[in-house]
């Protein structure tokens, strides 16, 4: 067409304008060709060379024109260029340039020729939409155009079945392009053109309208219609319904049959809806609504009490000395494998119903009358019901205005207000209430309220009324940041009803990293009494504490040193004797690789002071209290090899004393400790093997490693039997011991030593996974000499030539259990000395069983304890028996059992049953504690968890998850109700 152009541009012929329309082939020249206008069009076809022309001025005003309107051909012929297009079939793209009051002819330069016979007589016009997918026909439309006076006033559309066995598998020329997505109609102030072959790239402009349907009606007075399957879309916000009537006008919208309207987050349906679109304002009679649902991962929660973490994590400081080794033969075997977390689905979601919605914004939802609930359709057990319900969903919060709980049809709660998350997000308010019993303290009552300060920092505050004692006040108040974080509790019992004085507990902690290596943190924990934690806890890792710890530290680390300042002390409860006070401790370690050889350093210098017991006239060997300096530097050339390896070590331990109180009675007689300074050479040479080979067990292969160790010490004798013992015990012999210098824990004492240590380890592991199902290990130790030094003067040393026995298993079996085991046997008296052995099996969550036994004699404890508290203790055998197991329609059961048989009695039983509905779960436990400083304790708990709002009740779940390794709250169990089953 550009050709036809120039050729009449450059012919020395001049057209009429009759001509130029008969050249077209229209009964009338459009007010735009291809985009430029009728004017330009003239001009170019009216260029000549004729020398009858008019002036050279008039020619050149002439040619600029016309050569204006080439260029502008040029640029605009590849976007408008359309005479390919098939007569009668259109694509969404020439729909979309249709807008009222165009004219017939500007309808036929965009859309071709009507199905029509006469398109200039008639003013219903037919076309036909097709839309292509992979050469198949998918979609099929009839558009009917409506015109008034010659001008565009109504489009109409509707399906028309689709029959591909009649249709040649090659569409249309102009179909041919890039699938459309669909027939939409879209109302903007200017609606550009976009080419179809970017269609499937576009998205509609922010503010625009997208009306869809099986049939649509679009009027001159800019209303529109859709029929069947309707809907009408903005941005953030789709409506649905069997009937939309919008007038564009006045911004009003009507839906009928079938409403629903999808907000983020929110969908909300019922049988009419009236709204102003753009401003989300609107009413929606007798509607039920549906809140966001999500799927979130819920974590295995690990065993250990908040307070049992927390002093953990501040003991983590002390690890400087390659001394601290965990003990594999460890009397916590009940708690085996907490270490392997697993991970389970929870559906959080809600719903309700209401008599009116009244939309007041893109967030703002009102419902007057209304419902709220989590539960599943048709299972209405429990729902908050309320004059008022308003719902934000920017800030996924919800409020209620004059609400009651509602359980099984009976009121539980009233409240005038009411402000929560629908999606367990942290917000201030009150939180929900616990009850509770115990025999010590009566009925009791907490309410606690949550102060969301910061998305760093938050606070609890609560009040906990006691039947028997009074009104405790609580509080907690946290932070988190990148460079340090802190926990802080306090509870305080002004004047006890019992004891008639004033109780308290509190734990302070914090840490901070400075950078550059430094770091610091303190934890300060005390209690008014010593009957505190028993009389007013149930749990038994606080009502068996003894002594509580108190220390401030400063700790420095780069890639050769570390550095550790601390000062420390503990409360000791029960009348005990308590650990010396460290003020200050400090202790700087280095080590450093040298090519082929690796240096150590450990040096420690530590004051000790203890407060004297004022009622005792005389000074004891207790009370003695000074300073000590430790410098143990090595040098070690490890030889490794993939086969094996051999580490010669060579090193120095000296120890000087500066010593107060070291005259001392004992048993009548004046006695004083005389420690001059200590030096000791050290000797060690540490090596092994590995091999490994394959097998096959049953139908796996396996790979089976054997790994045989030899470990010699050489340390000649030194009499220290006139050396204090401030910080230093015996340590336990173990698998990990055997392979330490000293066993001794502490630097008080350094054993002589002429000895080898033998070990034997073999492994097994999956050769498919790399999962190691089992592992062995069995060791002993020899000795070349007999023992001489000891940790006390009244301590017999040993004479065997060797060791007990020591191995420990550990199996992970592919049905579901895992197995761990300990033994120490004593080869000269052919005993047992401390053997353990627990076993859990778990297959899913919620199905648990757990399974210990342990004994230790009590000769073991008895050096440390008989000499220096005066007193000993019986051989320790216990049994624990926990689990969780589900008996059917959504009920479990869980209990634990842990009894001394040495005692002939237990040491704290738990019998529970819990409940699950799916969105309401019910618990019930009943608890039994001895104590270490009282009586048992009795503690009733019942609770009632409204999922995803709140709980009634005293809360059970730390006890539960204390007591019941693997314990999994029914409500965050996969599948754990089902409701088709019920």
């Amino acid at each position: 067409m550009l050709l036809f152009y120039l050729l009449f541009a450059t012919c020395n012929v001049r057209l009429s304008k009759s001509q130029i329309i008969d050249v077209f082939g229209m009964g009338q020249m459009p007010a735009r060709i291809y985009g430029l206008p009728k004017d330009a069009i003239y001009a170019i076809l009216s260029l000549t060379k004729n020398p009858s022309s008019p002036s050279r001025k008039t020619m050149l005003k002439t040619n600029l024109i016309a050569i204006a309107a080439v260029l502008m051909l040029v640029a605009n012929a590849s976007l408008f260029a359309m005479d390919m297009r098939q007569d009668g079939v259109v694509t969404s793209t020439m729909m979309m340039q249709l807008r009222p009051g165009v004219t017939k002819t500007q309808v036929l330069s965009i859309m071709g020729k009507p199905l029509t016979a006469n398109e200039n007589l008639e003013n219903h016009w037919e076309y036909t939409y097709q839309k292509w997918h992979e050469g198949q026909l998918i979609e099929q439309r009839r558009v009917t155009l409506e015109f008034e006076n010659d001008m565009l006033t109504r489009i109409q559309s509707e399906l028309i079945p689709v029959d591909n066995s009649n249709i040649s598998e090659q569409p249309p020329a102009i179909a041919a392009l890039p699938a459309d997505p669909g027939l939409k109609l879209e109302h903007r102030l200017q609606l550009p053109y976009v080419p179809d072959e970017t269609m499937e790239e576009a998205h509609p402009e922010p503010g625009t309208i997208v009306v869809e349907g099986d049939k649509m009606d679009f009027y001159l007075e800019r209303k529109m219609r859709s029929f069947g399957n309707a809907s009408i879309k903005k941005e953030g916000q789709a409506i649905y319904g069997d009937k939309i009537e919008y007038d564009v006008l006045n911004d009003e919208l009507h839906v009928v049959g079938n409403t629903r309207i999808e907000f983020e987050g929110l969908k909300v349906w019922g049988p009419e809806l009236r709204m102003h679109l753009y401003d989300t304002v609107g009413e929606m009679q007798q509607p039920s609504f549906e809140l966001e649902t999500r799927i979130i991962d819920i974590p295995q929660i690990s065993t250990a009490s908040t307070r049992d973490t927390l002093d953990q994590n501040y003991l983590d400081d002390d690890q400087l000395s390659s001394d601290n080794i965990d003990d594999l033969l460890s009397d916590e075997i009940e708690n085996l494998a907490t270490h392997e977390s697993t991970s389970r689905k929870e559906q959080s979601k809600s719903r309700g119903d209401a008599k009116v919605a009244l939309f007041e914004g893109e967030h703002k939802k009102v419902l007057k009358s209304a419902r709220y609930t989590t539960c599943e359709v048709d299972q209405d057990d429990w729902y908050i019901k309320a004059s008022e319900l308003e719902i934000d969903t920017y800030t996924k919060r919800a409020t209620a205005l004059n609400a009651r709980v509602e359980f099984m049809g009976v009121p539980l709660l009233y409240t005038p207000w009411i402000d929560f998350s629908y999606l367990n997000q942290r917000k201030s308010g009150l939180l929900s209430p616990t009850i509770g019993t115990t025999s010590r303290s009566g009925f009791e009552v907490q309410v606690p309220y949550y102060w969301n300060i910061s998305p760093e920092m938050d606070a609890t505050f609560g009040v906990r009324a006691l039947s028997k004692r009074g009104v405790q006040l609580q509080g907690e108040f946290r932070y988190l940041n990148e460079n340090f974080s802190g926990v802080n509790n306090a509870e305080y019992l002004p004047s006890d009803s019992i004891s008639k004085e004033d109780r308290y507990y509190v734990n302070l902690s914090h840490r901070h990293r400075f950078g550059n290596g430094w770091s610091a943190g303190y934890n300060y924990e005390k209690v008014s009494d010593d009957e505190y934690f028993s009389e007013l806890d149930t749990a038994i890792t606080a009502t068996s504490r003894v002594n509580l710890l108190q220390r401030a530290f400063v700790n420095y680390r780069d890639e050769i040193w570390n550095f550790r300042g601390l000062v420390q002390r503990y409360q000791t409860l029960n009348d005990s004797i308590g650990p010396y006070k460290k003020l200050p401790e400090l202790t700087l370690t280095g080590d450093k690789d040298w090519d082929l050889i690796r240096t150590d350093l450990y040096t420690q210098w530590v004051s000790f002071d203890r407060n004297r017991d004022r009622d005792e006239p005389t000074i004891t060997r207790r009370d003695v209290t000074g300073n000590r300096f430790t410098l143990n530097p090595s040098i070690s050339v490890p030889f490794e090899r993939p086969y094996g390896y051999i580490t010669p070590k060579l090193g120095v331990h000296y120890t000087s004393y500066d010593l107060s109180n070291e005259n001392y009675i004992q048993d009548g007689m004046a006695r004083s400790y005389d420690a001059p300074d200590r030096t000791l050479p050290i000797f060690s040479l540490d090596s092994g093997l590995y091999f490994d080979r394959d097998v096959k067990v049953v139908n796996n292969r396996y790979t089976q490693t054997l790994e045989p160790r030899l470990f010699y010490v050489y340390i000649p004798y030194k009499d220290q039997s006139m050396y204090p013992v401030f910080d230093t015990s015996e340590g336990d012999l173990n698998l990990g011991s055997l392979f330490l210098e000293n066993q001794f824990r502490g630097n008080d004492r350094v054993n002589d030593a002429n000895q080898i240590s033998l070990a034997l380890t073999t492994r097994m592991i999956d050769s498919n996974t790399g999962q190691q199902r089992l592992a062995a290990m069995i060791g002993q130790r020899f000795y070349f000499s007999d023992q001489k030094v000891t940790l006390s003067p009244d301590t017999p040393p040993r004479t065997d030539n060797s060791s007990d026995i020591v191995a420990a298993v550990t199996a992970k079996l592919v049905n579901h259990w895992n197995v761990d085991a300990g033994w120490q046997y004593n080869t000269g008296r052919s005993t047992t000395v401390k053997s353990n052995i627990g076993a859990r099996y778990n297959p899913e969550p919620g199905k648990v069983l757990n399974l210990s036994y342990r004994y230790s004699e009590g000769g073991l404890l008895r050096q440390s304890l008989c000499d220096f508290n005066d007193e000993c203790v019986e051989d320790l055998e216990q049994i624990n028996i926990s689990g969780q197991w589900p008996l059917g329609g959504g009920w479990y059961g869980m209990g634990r059992w842990n009894y001394s048989i040495s005692e002939n009695q237990p040491i704290e039983g738990l019998a529970g049953i819990e409940y699950d509905a799916g969105c309401w779960q019910a618990r019930s436990v009943l608890q039994r504690v001895s104590t270490a400083t009282a009586e048992a304790n009795y503690a009733l708990y019942f609770q009632l968890e409204l999922g995803g709002l709140t709980s009634i009740g005293s809360n059970p779940m730390r006890l539960l998850e204390r007591s019941i390794p693997g314990y999994s709250p029914s409500g965050e169990i996969t599948n754990s109700y089902d409701p088709i089953n019920e």
